[in-house]
């Protein structure tokens, strides 16, 4: 592979939720002249005014060899481009290289400065693949094991000091340990950021979708109104057609179908702009969709009632004195999820009760299937929590909805009914669901 390919910007990967984000050039660059201008630093002070006898010619040419390949890259490519992962890992192995020949030619183990090993597997393991981490772990692993067995010695002024055998082990063990550890506790905590970063991405890409969906209702309710006079004008205008030519003369023929086509339409604007607490288009502006709760599941249970299973409603409480809420994406969506997924896991049937008093606010979806594993359970409500093993699911569903309704203000228990099925408890407070306005 040439080198050029090697170091090329990572940004046409396709899979962009799994794949490694990769490592700016520019960072690499600016951590690569930090470590020339130490080690060129370090070497003068060490040689000149503490009087070591340092191998100066070759541990320069090893300095000067990373200005060059710095200024090279800096100079071929743009900066500002992200490397690709295999660029990024070709960068850091040759990093752990220029380290090792310089610690070969100054003491190998015994010089303080074998710490520096930790640097690019670390960096590595914070923003690479596990894969290229694993690499360099195993390279950083060798070096140290080489400067162990073979090195020129810490040559200091005066005199010599020799290590023992055991002193230089435990310096191959402390590094080696540590190369482990650092990389492996980093690797494991970026990670973890990386999957609730996409995850979260992901939540924000479901939720801009379902707010584009309710948009497309309200546009079509706005259609449907201003539409509607034209239309009418013509429903009075064919009727007093049809009345004006003779019957069954082809004009009335034409004049009657013109008008039956006319009151088609106008059936259909009448559909699209009613009300969303009776048919399933919502208004542009969520004021309007201020519903009671029964009605907003009614909606939830509309959009995912192609999925099977039956899906029923039951209420526990005074109608009259059920909560209203705004119907906002947010609820629509997350709720949404939760019915879809027991809709989708359930044998025949799922049942919603809704429940409420002065001060709570309850759903509670319950489904007839296998219900919840053990092992799933105590993971449910993170990203990339999935049993959907081989079926295409990504385990997201769950983390949204999760997400979503703590953002309403409320909190989702997962558990298995006393028989059989999954059953999810989604609780809110009263007044937080009531609230005045749909954007607090």
């Amino acid at each position: 592979m040439a080198f050029g390919n090697i170091l090329k910007s990572g940004e046409e990967d396709p899979n962009f939720l799994t794949a490694s984000s990769g490592v700016r050039l520019q960072t690499l660059i600016y951590i690569r002249w930090l470590a020339v201008l130490g080690q060129a630093f370090t070497l003068l002070f060490v040689h000149s005014f503490l009087g070591f006898d340092l191998p100066i010619i070759p541990a320069s040419i090893l300095i000067l060899a990373s200005a060059l390949l710095n200024i090279l890259v800096s100079i071929s490519y743009n900066s500002a481009a992200r490397l690709s992962d295999t660029g990024a890992i070709t960068y850091l192995f040759y990093d752990a290289l220029q380290l090792t020949g310089l610690l070969y030619l100054t003491g190998g183990l015994t010089n303080p400065f074998s710490l520096l090993f930790l640097v690019p597997v670390t960096i590595s393991a914070t923003s690479l693949s596990l894969k290229g981490t694993v690499f360099l772990e195993l390279t950083t692993i060798v070096a140290i094991t080489v400067l162990a067995l073979f090195h020129e010695p810490l040559p200091l002024p005066g005199i010599e000091l020799a290590f023992s055998d055991t002193y230089v082990f435990a310096i191959w063990s402390a590094l080696v340990l540590g190369t482990l550890f650092l990389s492996g506790y980093a690797w494991r905590i970026s990670s973890d950021s990386r999957k609730m970063t996409e995850a979260l991405t992901v939540a924000r890409f479901a939720l801009a979708k379902e707010q584009q969906l309710s948009a497309i209702g309200g546009i079509a309710a706005a259609a449907a109104h201003e539409l509607g006079t034209p239309l009418n004008t013509i429903l009075l205008v064919t009727e007093e057609l049809s009345r004006e030519f003779p019957k069954g003369s082809e004009h009335a023929e034409d004049a009657e179908l013109l008008y039956e086509q006319a009151q088609k339409c106008a059936e259909v604007l009448k559909h699209l702009s009613s009300k969303p607490d009776t048919d399933r288009f919502l208004q542009t502006d969520a004021h309007h969709n201020y519903l009671p709760f029964q009605s907003l599941l009614a909606l939830v249970v509309e959009k995912h009632a192609s999925k099977g299973a039956e899906i029923e409603i039951l209420t526990v409480g005074d109608m009259p004195t059920q909560p209203k809420l705004f119907a906002t994406p947010e609820l629509l969506y997350g709720l949404g999820n939760l019915v879809s997924n027991a809709a989708e896991f359930a044998t025949t049937k799922v049942t919603i009760t809704l429940s409420w008093t002065a001060d709570k606010v309850e759903a509670i979806i319950q489904d007839d299937g296998a219900g919840f594993s053990d092992e799933i359970l105590s993971r449910l409500g993170e990203p990339y929590t999935s049993s959907r093993a081989g079926h295409g699911g990504m385990g997201l569903g769950v983390f949204i909805s999760n997400m979503l309704i703590k953002h309403s203000g409320g909190t989702i228990s997962f558990g298995n009914g006393h028989q059989k099925g999954a059953k999810v408890v989604v609780e809110w407070s009263r007044a937080a669901l009531e609230k005045s306005d749909p954007y607090l």
